[in-house]
């Protein structure tokens, strides 16, 4: 195909542009014209004869000509229509005030160009009908565009909770993009002064009484929390309360997370179920903690997974020289490099991939770095399979906690941090039980002859969205509207955010001084299908109906509850509400030295499951199998 040489992309788009200006400025120099023949009409009267009079000379042309001059000037002409706003009104303000206050200054030097009594009232009058004329008129193209623009597609009718500063300013950005599915039909408020009040023309209701039949009569399909102080409680109750209604919540950002300080559409957020956990801010003694780690060396074990990622992005918080972080896995550690390439750059935070059953690997690595603090997070956790490779969880989680714990206290590292879990509490599985194993060795040790570490053991419950934990899982459950899995009707666990996690062992790090085993206030243990129902709920479906929730049975080496302390241990406050001391029953490192070694050899020679557990729990006499081919055991 042939392009004729006179063809220029995009001409017709430019044509268009160019023709949209020239229409709006004649339409603003035919208001100028409208306006002035009005203020001539008003102020004499409606005598046609005086309209006659003052046309006769250079008035109508000289202010005429000052009008358009200033239209130019200010570019009245300018503006997107569909974005209308308060930039073009001024615009039109200033053009018109300066051509009129230019006028009246010719009128005053010419007195022949109009009557001079009635000089002022027509440019007076004038000025008041041009701006009334050209703002309505903008006015008008705004309201008309909204309106095309809320009927075209199938908008979403929402509700903001919080009639405040975020509230109006979130209202007007959903107005003015047209992106997004969402229709501004009414606000909540719990403040009683702005009840039945309007902003930007949409009601404000109280949200105690009136939700239902609010919720009813907008037929609310969205509801968007838009305050920036609002206490757990009042948050969470808003939340179950438009769940209940099928109503989908989303949630604006923190102020500081805005880009370039503006809200966006795009930085609106689904609420998640960690919102749904009345958990207040942890009080962390930031003090102690950067005297403990300030200039020093941290080396963290399992440092791209989940637990381990947020150590270090807690740690770089108060300046060590350096953390070294390690791990065996090849991708997340790529990952956490490219996260973190900052920290990378400055040559604070660097990775090694390596095995902590390497002995020969971990030994290079506290000759090279000499450690002053360890935190250990790598580990095998995933219940149902360490239940099938009983010999793996010994080898990574006692063999490696062995390795690590000894080269500690050979090269005289000030503190070693071990991340436990709930699961070692009357252990049911090889998991657990290959944990508390651990605790057992670093526990022993920290109290052994010329040891100088100070080994602590950090113990707490499920962390939301940490590798292999749920919520992932019936997330992709739910968007692939697959049946979400559950174990057992009765089964629940304790629930802690990743970061309330990693600020709480930070915190036991510092105030422990060896020998303790800290256990976290975890709350009120979650039943897992509610958990599964309030997920599905978050999405905008009904559980049942759009998803079905399946129950599987329990797995091997699974049980209904977790516990936090065995029957024979006790516990003793801290100076953290949320932190206290497991009183666990002391070992002699010389006692357990010989069976653990004995264990561990036994996971590399023994190819028989059965004599591995059988071992495991000669050394954890309370360890007794669920759902287990190991139940025979015991």
């Amino acid at each position: 195909m042939r392009i004729p040489v006179s063809y220029i992309p995009g001409q017709p788009t430019q044509l268009k542009g160019y023709a949209t200006k020239l229409a709006i400025l004649g339409v603003d120099f035919f208001f100028a014209i409208v306006s002035f023949l009005g203020a001539l009409l008003i102020t004499g009267n409606f005598e046609l004869n005086f309209l006659g009079i003052a046309f006769i000379g250079f008035a109508p042309i000289t202010l005429l000509l000052l009008r358009a001059i200033s239209f130019v000037w200010f570019k009245t002409y300018l503006i997107i229509i569909r974005y209308v706003g308060e930039k073009d009104y001024k615009n039109v303000f200033y053009a018109v005030s300066f051509s009129s206050v230019l006028f009246f200054g010719l009128v005053c030097l010419l007195p022949n160009m109009l009557p001079k009594r009635e000089a002022f009232s027509i440019v007076l009058v004038d000025y008041i009908l041009l701006l009334v004329l050209t703002g309505g008129f903008r006015i008008v193209i705004r309201l008309v565009v909204d309106r095309l623009r809320l009927q075209q597609g199938s908008r979403l009718n929402t509700v903001i909770f919080g009639a405040g500063e975020m509230g109006a300013l979130l209202a007007r950005v959903l107005k003015h993009n047209g992106t997004h599915n969402y229709r501004v039909v009414s606000f909540f408020d719990d403040n009683p002064k702005v009840h039945k009040k309007y902003l930007n023309g949409v009601q404000i209701f109280n949200p105690d009484p009136s939700f239902e039949a609010v919720i009813k009569k907008f037929n609310i399909k969205v509801a968007i929390i838009a305050i920036n102080q609002l206490s757990e409680e009042r948050r969470i109750a808003f939340i179950n309360q438009c769940l209940a209604h099928k109503i989908k919540v989303l949630k604006v950002p923190p102020a500081e997370s805005w880009l370039s300080d503006t809200l966006q559409v795009g930085q609106l957020r689904n609420i998640n179920f960690e919102d749904l956990l009345n958990r207040p801010p942890i009080q962390l003694d930031k003090e102690a903690i950067d005297d403990s780690i300030n200039g020093k060396v941290v080396l963290v074990t399992g440092c791209a997974g989940s637990i381990g990622g947020e150590i270090v992005r807690q740690l770089l918080n108060f300046q060590p020289a350096k953390i070294i972080g390690l791990d065996q896995a090849e991708t997340p550690l790529a990952a956490i490099r490219l996260s973190m390439a900052d920290a990378v750059h400055q040559g604070i935070f660097e990775t090694v991939i390596g095995d902590i059953r390497d002995w020969n690997k971990l030994e290079r690595i506290f000759k090279e770095h000499q450690p002053s603090y360890v935190f250990h997070a790598a580990a095998y956790k995933h219940v149902p399979i360490m239940e099938r490779f009983p010999e793996e969880a010994i080898k990574a989680n006692v063999l490696g906690t062995r390795n690590l714990a000894l080269l500690a206290s050979k090269h005289r590292v000030e503190k070693f941090v071990m991340i436990s879990t709930d699961k070692v509490v009357n252990p049911s599985n090889v998991m657990g039980a290959s944990k508390r194993i651990a605790e057992i060795y670093v526990q022993a040790l920290n109290f052994a002859e010329r040891n100088k570490t100070q080994f602590i053991t950090t113990r707490f419950g499920n962390v939301l969205g940490s590798n292999g934990s749920v919520i992932p899982i019936f997330r992709e459950q739910i968007e692939q509207r697959q049946p979400v899995t559950v174990t057992h009707p009765e089964v629940t666990r304790f629930f802690m955010t990743i970061p309330e996690a990693c600020q709480l062992v930070l915190e036991a790090g510092v105030m422990g001084h060896g020998g303790e085993i800290f256990i976290f206030d975890m709350g009120a243990p979650v039943r897992i299908v509610d958990l599964a129902e309030k997920m599905i709920q978050m999405a905008g479906l009904t559980p049942g109906l759009d998803v079905e929730i399946k129950f599987t049975g329990l797995r091997p080496g699974e049980k209904l509850y977790e516990e936090l302390l065995d029957v024979a241990e006790d516990n003793r406050p801290t100076h953290h509400p949320k932190i206290k001391i497991a009183a666990v029953r002391a070992n002699d490192y010389q006692a357990i030295k010989a069976p653990i070694e004995q264990l561990i050899n036994t996971a590399f020679e023994e190819s028989d499951p059965l004599e591995i557990v059988r071992q495991m729990k000669q050394i954890v006499p309370e360890f007794a199998s669920q759902n287990s081919i190991f139940s025979k055991l015991d």
